[in-house]
């Protein structure tokens, strides 16, 4: 890697896998917990929206536009991170002591 060639460190990192063989199994179970969790998420948006309708809430529009406040904005953060640290964990568990 040379200063003449700026590229090569991008070819460098790219050229060899990022996960090994035995690391496919939790990719795969890392791709089902998020199809999972994004599949109860679509599933429990929709009927809220549904029931909110059927009240004569409209809901839609205002979902899309809201901004939420310093509280939910903190508590929406945390589970994110929670969410991603389960992921993280699936994808490269602990070894085995």
């Amino acid at each position: 890697m040379s200063a003449a060639d700026p590229g090569a460190a991008s070819r460098a990192a790219t050229s060899t896998p990022s996960l090994h063989p035995g690391q496919l199994d939790h990719l795969g179970k890392a791709l089902l917990l998020l199809a999972r969790e994004l599949w109860v998420t679509r599933d429990r948006l929709a009927v809220l929206e549904a029931v909110l309708e059927r009240r004569g809430i409209a809901v839609t529009e205002a979902i899309r536009d809201f901004q939420p406040d310093g509280a939910l904005a903190g508590q929406l953060a945390a589970e994110r991170d929670a969410f991603a640290r389960a992921l993280v964990a699936t994808l490269a568990p602990d070894p085995p002591a």
